[in-house]
């Protein structure tokens, strides 16, 4: 089923998908702006147990400490990315802009509402080095570019690089980096350091963020295959419907030359019924008038078979050439004595399995051409012969006339 859709349901569309990514994108900025008012207390949670870990000795809390401060600081800035991967989609479509403007205008704009974040609404929270922040927003679009109906792609990709990132910020291996400078990280740090496990610390970080940097890379290509697939199955749904589309037209200019030879053919046997009717009705020789309603009929049959080859035009039965000849010669009367019609069939001829109707109308087109052909000589001579050749039967039409 083929869908075709208006300029006006266009628009429609249009509006509709423009409504539902304002929405979104409102969702998930709102959702990051008040995410830190909801896990105010899971803060005071991760400082309760960095001290727990300090009186206990225990550095299983440091690590629990470690994973929820991840947890709690890249879930904001995920949705952060994915609200104004939404945003900038309307820009995008309302605009008409290129897939390089795009992503020009979508790090800018990220980088200057995350840098009002870091100061107001992060500012409890681990602030990202700017510059860092801006490497991950170009490596983000680079590993989610061709996949910007896919926001579920992003999403994944997007948590994993930011979880990778903070991760990175609680490792002592860092600091000399100038990475971890927020109170949380710090704190960290220096209970890591107070417990004597700052390697653990270390190892634990490495075997999170080297998992989790290769999966986000590993995800990607596969949601960009994924993305190639999909366009690749698209075009080829696109090129069958445009083949259809050709192949309908070849069936109807088929119809329509159909057509035009069935009401071409169909003009001599109904010349012969008119003639027959005129000779009927002005005959007073009783003897002639069983051999014209004879003949009549035979015009009538003709007919009837021209428009049951036509409805029924791949229907084909084995037939004997001389039955097929003698069809095609009575559909010829030539009542002019200037005119001699020859046949010759070829003993042993084999049965052929055709469709008796085309054929016999292909062969009578080009005799009724030969008859009305202009000829110099005082006798008209028009030769059918039957033969076989290389294992085909074949049938050559030849006259005298002077040809094209």
């Amino acid at each position: 089923m083929l869908l075709f859709l208006d300029n006006g349901d266009l628009m429609k569309m249009t509006y509709s998908n423009t409504k539902k990514n304002l929405f979104l994108g409102t969702v998930f900025i709102s959702f990051a702006s008040f995410w830190f008012l909801a896990t105010e207390s899971k803060i005071f949670d991760i400082i309760a147990k960095i001290r727990l870990a300090i009186t206990a000795g225990d550095s299983g809390y440091l690590i629990i400490a470690s994973i929820l401060n991840c947890l709690i600081f890249t879930v904001p800035l995920t949705c952060l990315y994915i609200g104004m991967e939404f945003i900038c989609v309307i820009l995008r479509d309302r605009f008409e802009i290129s897939d390089a403007i795009h992503n020009f205008w979508f790090v800018w704009i990220f980088m200057g509402i995350y840098s009002l974040a870091s100061v107001s609404i992060l500012s409890s929270a681990e602030p990202i080095n700017s510059l860092v922040a801006l490497i991950i927003i170009l490596f983000l679009v680079y590993l989610t570019k061709h996949n910007y109906d896919s926001m579920v792609s992003k999403m994944i990709i997007s948590f994993q690089v930011f979880f990778f990132m903070q991760w990175i910020n609680i490792m002592p291996f860092f600091t000399p980096f100038h990475f971890g400078y927020g109170d949380i990280s710090i704190s960290i740090k220096i209970a890591s350091d107070y417990l004597d496990n700052s390697g653990t610390i270390n190892s634990i970080g490495f075997s999170f963020i080297l998992p989790v940097f290769l999966s986000s890379i590993m995800t990607s290509f596969i949601f960009r295959i994924y993305a190639q697939n999909i366009k690749i199955v698209k075009e080829n749904y696109d090129k069958a419907l445009s083949i259809e589309n050709m192949e309908n037209k070849i069936m109807e200019n088929k119809i329509y030359q159909e057509l035009n030879a069935l009401a071409h053919d169909l003009k001599t046997p109904l010349s012969t019924i008119q003639g027959l009717s005129s000779l009927l009705a002005i005959t007073k020789d009783i003897s002639k008038i069983e051999n014209y309603t004879g003949r009549i009929d035979q015009a009538i049959g003709k007919m009837t078979e021209m428009i049951s080859s036509f409805l029924y035009g791949t229907s084909r039965q084995t037939i004997e050439m001389y039955h097929l000849i003698g069809y095609i010669r009575a559909q010829i009367p030539v009542e002019n004595e200037s005119i001699k019609f020859i046949t010759d069939i070829e003993e042993n001829i084999p049965a052929v399995y055709v469709n008796k109707i085309r054929v016999a109308r292909a062969l009578v087109n080009l005799i009724e051409n030969a008859i009305l052909a202009p000829n110099s000589e005082t006798e008209k001579r028009i030769e059918m012969k039957v033969s076989t050749h290389f294992g085909f039967v074949r049938i050559k039409i030849s006259d005298n006339g002077m040809g094209i």
